[in-house]
């Protein structure tokens, strides 16, 4: 994650000086079709009529996150009472998106728009995860991270739908449970070792080869069926059109990179009784090729209140893409299926 210090020493918000204490954190989208974040920073940076400034913006295009105002001024970026206890964080969004009425909107390219949605939702875990450490704030604790849409049912900001409008209509999967939980994983990453903890497990060879298999190596950037910029054995954090990887060698160091972090999900899972039965090696590397296909809210609701079998049964709903069955998926659950019973 890129912290860009961009902070608005022009804007109302900022001349006021007026601190809060960090109580919460609230996240939006801005509701235009503009993915720029630096739009928005020199479109704000002025005195404004009504005190409009929230705390960062997050880049659709780059997924860095410019940062508009001190952690702990107050701002204005929710229209009621979250603006004095919570961080406010806009996420910009698609270019190829239209607003017809209200928070309804038609979509031009969905795999254009899935790739600036997944960027800037994996940089919001990141930022959260980050001030949730900065201010000890447990982001599952109820009311700490909010979006613009809950801060309005809970009567503290003003009546918009942001940002699970978008998440909803494009299909994305994205939810407000599911993000809270992922900054909780997030929070933790790493801090685990297996020198502290030897039960953490590994994925073996066998599951690195399933992940390879369904994967595939591709050593320059493309869109999956999801539309999501994809390099590698299905590395997708960070990758932007005409990116190139120079061998097969640096496709496989990267997947064993990334694997650290969808283990580490599984192992999450396992230790705080989300996963709540005993996991052998096929289990894990199942699991773990499920996670890095899928991601780890889609793990968690494969997991949670259900014993093995169940786990084994449930796995070969999660075949879907824009709500049509893809066959590769069907095979890769088959296969998961068959390793996880083995």
């Amino acid at each position: 994650m890129e912290i860009v210090q961009s902070i608005l020493t022009n804007n109302s918000c900022y001349k006021a000086g007026q601190k809060i204490a960090v109580q919460g954190l609230m996240l939006h989208s801005v509701g235009c079709n503009q993915p720029s974040a630096e739009v928005f920073v020199k479109e704000w940076n002025k005195p404004m009529e009504k005190k409009r400034c929230v705390h960062a913006f997050i880049d659709g295009i780059t997924g860095k996150v410019y940062q508009t105002l001190p952690w702990e001024y107050r701002g204005w970026h929710c229209g009621g009472a979250a603006n004095n206890t919570h961080i406010g964080v806009e996420m910009c969004e698609p270019s190829g998106i239209q607003y017809t009425k209200g928070a309804s909107f038609n979509c031009l390219d969905r795999n254009d728009a899935m790739a600036v949605v997944k960027r800037t939702y994996d940089t919001a875990v990141e930022l959260f995860a980050f001030l949730c450490r900065e201010y000890r704030l447990d982001p599952l604790e109820e009311g700490v991270i909010i979006s613009h849409k809950e801060g309005h049912a809970r009567k503290i900001a003003s009546g918009h739908e942001d940002p699970s409008h978008l998440w909803n209509g494009l299909q994305s999967g994205y939810t407000m449970d599911g993000f809270r939980h992922d900054v909780e994983i997030a929070m933790h990453r790493g801090e685990v070792k297996a020198e502290v903890n030897p039960l953490r497990m590994d994925i073996s060879e066998e599951g690195v080869r399933l992940i390879m298999q369904f994967e595939g190596c591709r050593l320059s950037a493309y869109q999956c069926a999801a539309g999501v910029w994809t390099i590698g054995y299905g590395h997708t954090r960070g990758v932007k059109p005409g990116d190139k990887l120079p061998s097969q060698e640096a496709a496989r160091a990267m997947l064993y990179e990334d694997l650290k972090e969808y283990t580490g999900y599984v192992n999450t899972y396992i230790e705080r009784k989300v996963i709540n039965f005993p996991v052998n090696q096929n289990q894990f590397d199942a699991l773990t090729s499920f996670c890095y296909n899928r991601g780890s809210g889609r793990l968690r609701d494969l997991v949670t209140g259900r014993d093995a079998a169940d786990v084994a049964e449930a796995m070969l709903s999660y075949i879907l893409v824009n709500e049509e069955v893809n066959e590769g998926l069907q095979r890769r659950r088959e296969a998961e299926r068959k390793l996880f019973l083995s």
